[in-house]
């Protein structure tokens, strides 16, 4: 559904690539007043709109969920998912362990970095794009090189995806991110198998972020036509 670069060897792992262009100021919205309405036909905010974990799925890029399933999601066509695990964390279950070991790997981030963060508890929306969503996690504190955090806990199931570097997937959540916000870049340290703590750096690419908008847009525009999205012919997971 869209031509974003896949190459993600160009995630980067120290502050050495070239500044990218000024971009606005984050634009902060707490959830609880968003200036425009969610659309009645969707109850819960976060159907109501992309956010940006749902980035890649909507634009075809995501190993774990295809651009059908999210439609259905947003359109709640429940009964034709397959049935899911209980939403309740167990000890037995990777949301547990994410949810318990995020703060971890953000405190060896600032080790490793120096950089202090902070949680945030604002849901941001993009100023023109009003379905854009994103819940950054935590923030960098005074960097001009770097303004957000992302934390990724990646079990066994995924590891595989982390082999190379940063997975494409990953980088195309990480640019919707950027382009809600406005800010410049965002760091990603992940943990792979409760071992390997990597670093990595996405920058903002104005070009490959308006590629990114248009095709979330395309998706879009099937959920509000009630209409599914054409098949990708098995690149991705059903």
């Amino acid at each position: 559904m869209m031509n974003l670069n896949p190459d993600t060897r160009g995630a980067l792992r120290s502050s050495t690539a070239r500044r990218p262009s000024r971009a606005p100021a984050l634009q902060l919205v707490r959830s609880t007043r968003l200036h425009a309405p969610v659309p009645e036909r969707w109850p819960n905010m976060y159907e109501g709109g992309l956010a940006s974990l749902d980035a890649a799925a909507a634009v075809g890029c995501d190993p774990f969920k295809s651009p059908v399933r999210l439609w259905m999601e947003r359109t709640e066509r429940h009964d034709l998912l397959q049935p899911r695990p209980e939403a309740a964390p167990t000890p037995e279950g990777a949301v547990y362990w994410s949810r318990l070991l995020e703060p971890i790997v953000a405190a060896h981030y600032t080790l490793r970095t120096g950089r202090r963060v902070r949680r945030t508890s604002t849901l941001l929306r993009h100023p023109q794009h009003p379905w854009m969503f994103a819940h950054p996690g935590r923030e960098v504190v005074s960097d001009p090189d770097v303004q957000l955090l992302e934390c990724r806990c990646v079990g066994m199931d995924a590891a595989a995806h982390w082999d190379a570097g940063l997975p494409a997937y990953a980088r195309i959540q990480l640019l919707h991110q950027l382009a809600v916000t406005g800010a410049q870049a965002v760091d990603v340290v992940a943990l792979i198998c409760g071992q390997d703590l990597r670093i990595y750096r996405v920058a903002r690419d104005d070009v490959e972020i308006s590629r990114l908008i248009d095709a979330e847009r395309e998706f879009w525009s099937y959920v509000e036509l009630d209409q599914a999205p054409p098949d990708q012919g098995g690149k991705v997971m059903p």
